[in-house]
């Protein structure tokens, strides 16, 4: 309902009742209901004006007077009036407010008060502001023209945010409106911006408020450190300034991070308690002070009869309602926490300085049979927690079979003899956990080291070795590249300190002889015997190599050799981890594989080359091959293959003994042994008819044949081969 509507509705139930009053039966007053209804009608066509004029009617003349927006709306007001049924005569007197182009206001608040300035559209809203200054407002004009819809209604908006600033300066023109104030309190500052979030969304704001508070309490903290001096931080109240704070402390202040309040707290005594606390902070040697309304706590102060007769003066003169705490810290320096438990041939001593509220019945209990008379209380309570590790500290110490544990403030070490790994384990759990376990240093031994002796080693020449498991305690994982003679073996174990197993490395030194010639090996070692199973290179003579490891072996340990049963296809290549070379399958046989250009001066260097880096050695008195003579006749065959297949060349297979013996048996064994040579390499592709044998006996020596020189006459036991081209002599 307009209000237009709702006063025609008023003015019909005026009527109403004017003539009810009158009573049913009575005839009315013609004039009083003819005014009623006239003042009704000419009410509600002005209801919706901003400033309705004020209307007088007598009779059928209707009296207008006020202020409207304009001589169209004068003229209107004046022919509606007159339209009305029943009126004679209407007389106006309207006044046309001023037009202005452009509305503005303008709202100052300062210590003398509010000064208001600008344009309005209703009368209504001049009497709201008035309230608001406190009196007349000169400045402020109706008028009419260049206002947006709810410009009265931004300005009363504005009027109440400059009600809640102390002070003010807000100017409003046309759609924009800037703010400047300041207010006491943070939370001024909110409640005026719920105030201004009012005004119509299509104004821009520009907002500068600030407060003059921070909204924090009033405050002082002062600490003092020896070498360090004093700092200061807090708020204080009007009373108090910071350069009179600071002049109390006679060596000066470091540090100062002060703020004064623009209000009075409300507490009269709070800038004189603070004072007299920075007296006692003074004359101490350390400590720190904390001032409240209220509430003076002095804490960890150290000194002398100075601070004690400064403590005397601040009671004397404190508010009985002030609260006031005070600790002290003893004169002397404070002591590090550490704490020594040893355990000895059955004897448990406990040594250290622990702090003055761990009371010696606590200690009793933790460390109870230990002699304790080498602990002493410090001075200082424990402020750092350090006590808190002590339950962790005695229970790692119930592990330790003998030795030493040190629980200091800033490390733990321990130097012991535990039982097992999972003794171990749980005490460096529990040590690592504390705050000290930062700075963890051990040195432990173990009763049992939890390992339990079965290793295994695998071999292929193509991977190389690996071992895995727990090695005997007189072997480690490093020590068996050497004993192998490998440059490395892959995997890793751990060792059985309990358990050592001497004939371990006597077996190791002994595979490393025969390594070159094993295709795949598997040797465990476990307490109750060792186990060894291979796989062999074709040509070797195993029955050598199984009377030399079983001559190494213990009666419990088990032997297994095998001679390769599943042959690579021929051409297929490898390097063999043990012998370190190339090879390459021929003839049912592992060879090196050799790249040259066969003639007889380059084959006669090459089976010289392979004569000494693998000599070919017979046993004693005999044409048997020593079993790792293999490795030579693979060499001189590989060179007799190039030599003979490639080149068309013709070799001479020549034996040699040392001189033991009669000369003409060493020709015939001499010979013999060219014989076993020349076969083993017409076995690995050679053509027999390309070669021939002779035996020399001892006629052409190589080295030293003395009784002292064992070696010399083992290189005399030897086979050559020397090369020709067909129809020529040998070179």
């Amino acid at each position: 309902m307009t209000a237009k509507a709702l006063v025609e509705a008023i003015a019909a139930l005026v009527i109403f009742l004017t003539l009810a009053g009158l009573g049913l039966f009575q005839v009315p007053s013609e004039d009083a209901t003819i005014e009623a209804g006239l003042q009704a009608q000419a009410t509600a066509l002005l209801a919706d004006l901003p400033n309705p004029p004020t209307l007088t009617v007598k009779g059928r003349e209707i009296t207008v007077a006020g202020r409207v927006q304009s001589h169209a709306v004068r003229r209107q007001i004046e022919s509606d009036l007159r339209a009305i049924d029943g009126v004679k005569e209407v007389t106006a007197r309207l006044q046309v407010l001023p037009e202005v182009a452009e509305f503005a206001f303008s709202m100052r608040k300062g210590t003398d008060g509010v000064v208001l300035a600008g344009h309005v559209r209703r009368a209504d809203t001049i009497a709201l502001l008035t309230e608001l200054a406190g009196g007349p407002l000169p400045e402020v004009t109706l008028a009419s023209g260049g206002a947006f819809d709810g410009w009265d209604g931004a300005v009363l908006t504005l009027a109440q945010a400059v009600a809640q600033l102390d002070e003010a300066d807000i100017v409003l023109t046309g759609d924009a409106v800037q703010i400047r104030g300041v207010t006491l309190w943070p939370a001024d500052l909110a409640a005026i911006d719920r105030v201004l979030a009012e005004l119509p969304p299509d104004i821009a704001v520009t907002s500068d408020l600030t407060a003059r508070d921070d909204g924090r309490p009033f405050f002082l903290i002062a600490e003092k450190q020896p070498g360090l001096g004093v700092s200061l931080r807090g708020k204080l109240p009007l009373a108090l300034s910071a350069r009179d704070l600071s002049e109390v402390f006679t060596r000066g202040v470091h540090a100062e991070t002060l703020s004064v309040g623009p209000v009075d707290p409300g507490y009269p005594a709070l800038a004189a308690s603070m004072l007299a606390a920075a007296r006692v902070l003074d004359v101490a040697d350390e400590g720190v002070v904390t001032v409240t309304p209220g509430t003076l706590i002095l804490s960890a102060l150290r000194g002398g009869d100075d601070v004690d007769q400064a403590l005397d003066a601040l009671r004397a003169d404190l508010p009985s309602e002030t609260l006031l705490a005070v600790s002290r810290l003893p004169l002397t320096d404070p002591e590090p926490f550490w704490l020594a438990l040893e355990r000895r041939a059955g004897k448990v001593t406990a040594q250290g300085v622990v702090p003055v509220d761990l009371s010696q019945q606590t200690l009793d209990a933790a460390f109870e049979g230990a002699d304790v008379s080498g602990l002493r209380h410090a001075l200082y309570p424990d402020i750092t927690g350090w006590s808190g590790g002590l339950d962790a500290v005695s229970t790692v110490f119930d592990e330790i079979v003998e030795g030493r544990l040190l629980f200091e403030e800033g490390a733990v070490t321990l130097d012991a003899l535990l039982p097992d790994p999972v003794s171990a384990g749980r005490v460096d759990a529990l040590l690592t956990a504390l705050p000290q376990g930062q700075d963890y240093r051990r040195t432990v031994e173990l009763v049992d080291d939890g390992l339990t002796l079965d290793a295994t080693l695998t071999y292929t020449p193509q991977t190389g070795a690996q071992i895995e498991g727990t090695l005997p305690g007189n072997l480690t994982a490093q020590d068996v590249p050497t004993l192998l003679g490998l440059p490395a073996v892959a995997g890793g174990a751990g060792s059985d300190k309990d358990m050592p197993l001497p004939r371990a490395k006597t077996v190791l030194l002994a595979l490393e002889r025969w390594l070159g010639e094993v295709e795949d090996l598997t040797l465990t070692l476990r307490p109750e015997g060792s186990t060894l199973d291979a796989v062999l290179s074709p040509g070797v003579d195993m029955a050598q190599i199984d009377a030399a490891m079983r001559a190494i072996l213990a009666p419990q340990d088990s032997l297994r050799l095998r001679r390769m049963a599943v042959f690579p296809e021929a051409g297929t290549e490898r390097t063999n981890a043990a012998l370190g070379l190339a090879q390459v399958f021929a003839a049912g046989h592992w060879l090196p594989k050799l790249d040259f250009t066969p003639s007889v001066a380059e084959c006669a260097r090459q089976s010289l080359l392979a004569e000494r880096a693998d000599p070919i050695h017979f046993l004693s008195g005999s044409a048997r091959l020593d079993a790792r003579s293999v490795r030579g006749v693979n060499a001189l065959a590989a060179v007799a293959r190039v030599c003979v297949l490639d080149g068309g060349l013709e070799v001479q297979v020549e034996g040699h003994t040392d001189s033991d013996g009669e000369v003409a048996a060493n020709r015939v064994i001499s010979r013999q042994r060219a014989v076993v040579v020349a076969v083993e390499i017409a076995k690995r592709g050679v053509r027999p008819g390309a070669m021939n044998v002779v035996g020399f006996g001892s006629a052409r020596p190589v080295a030293d044949n003395d009784n002292d020189s064992d070696a010399g006459r083992a290189r005399n036991r030897h086979v050559s081969l020397f090369w020709r081209a067909p129809g020529q002599a040998v070179q």
